[in-house]
């Protein structure tokens, strides 16, 4: 019979052993985004990173099986695990809301870059207006920046906001990505709202993604919600349809 004791033990060994492979993964992870590990190097072998570590190699396969989810890593038969080359950025949207695409550029091995663009205040048309829940015409704050992957143009992002949330994010707004900001910002967020579509490059935007009119691009639409799920702000990003692949977390 398993006595209460016991299964303590048993719960904290398996919370230290989660522990661990995390912190492992988080090493590699950032050796890889900061291009200490540069695409197509092979990795320390299994042997090697278990001592450095000093941990399990049940641990180390499963930091590297993560890392391979993430697609920064692949292994290759008798051979070893070797990072990867640049590629698509791979979007994760999921029930956690604290993700960032500079994340995820990161993670596919290019340095994530914003130019801020525009700053101003504007009259709410009708759409925005009933994504924030206000009335059309309302004032508010729109924001404009783009993204680039290395020196590649891949996202431009407009954000809306009324004035209550553009005194809080005002210090933060044209360096950090969305959730970093309203985390710095102290404003949480329960949950977020996207909506997705596709269009072509409008001429307005050719100068800025320096692409052909009509290039095939998405859209995203976006808005975190807080405790009391209101809309905190709301936005829109065009992305380069080339360029990423989204995955869906969905819990059931």
């Amino acid at each position: 019979m398993t006595t209460t004791n016991e299964r303590k033990a048993r719960s904290t060994k398996s919370g230290a052993r989660d522990y661990l492979y995390r912190d492992v993964a988080s090493k590699l992870r950032e050796r890889i985004t900061s291009g200490q590990y540069p695409p197509n190097t092979k990795l320390p072998s299994l042997y090697d990173l278990v001592n450095e570590f000093g941990v399990s190699a049940i641990s180390v396969r499963r930091a590297l099986r993560d890392l391979a989810y993430e697609g920064l890593v692949h292994g290759e038969q008798g051979r070893g695990v070797f990072v990867k080359a640049k590629g698509v950025i791979h979007r994760v949207l999921a029930a956690k809301t604290d993700q960032s695409i500079g994340d995820e550029i990161a993670r596919a091995g290019f340095v994530p870059r914003i130019l801020e663009l525009s700053h101003e205040r504007i009259k709410a048309t009708e759409e925005t207006a009933r994504r924030l829940r206000i009335k059309p015409n309302t004032r508010i704050w729109r924001h404009q920046k783009i993204v680039y992957a290395d020196q590649k143009p891949v996202s431009l992002h407009y954000l809306y906001y009324s004035e209550d949330i553009a005194d809080r994010i005002k210090d933060n707004i044209g360096q950090l990505f969305v959730f970093r900001m309203l985390e710095k910002a102290r404003i949480r967020v329960l949950e977020s709202r996207f909506e997705f579509g596709a269009t072509g490059l409008s001429a307005e935007h050719v100068d800025l993604f320096q692409l052909q009119a009509g290039t095939p691009m998405g859209l995203i639409y976006f808005t975190p919600l807080n405790k009391s799920r209101e809309p905190i702000l709301t936005g829109l990003t065009i992305y380069r349809s080339d360029s990423f692949l989204f995955e869906f977390d969905i819990p059931h």
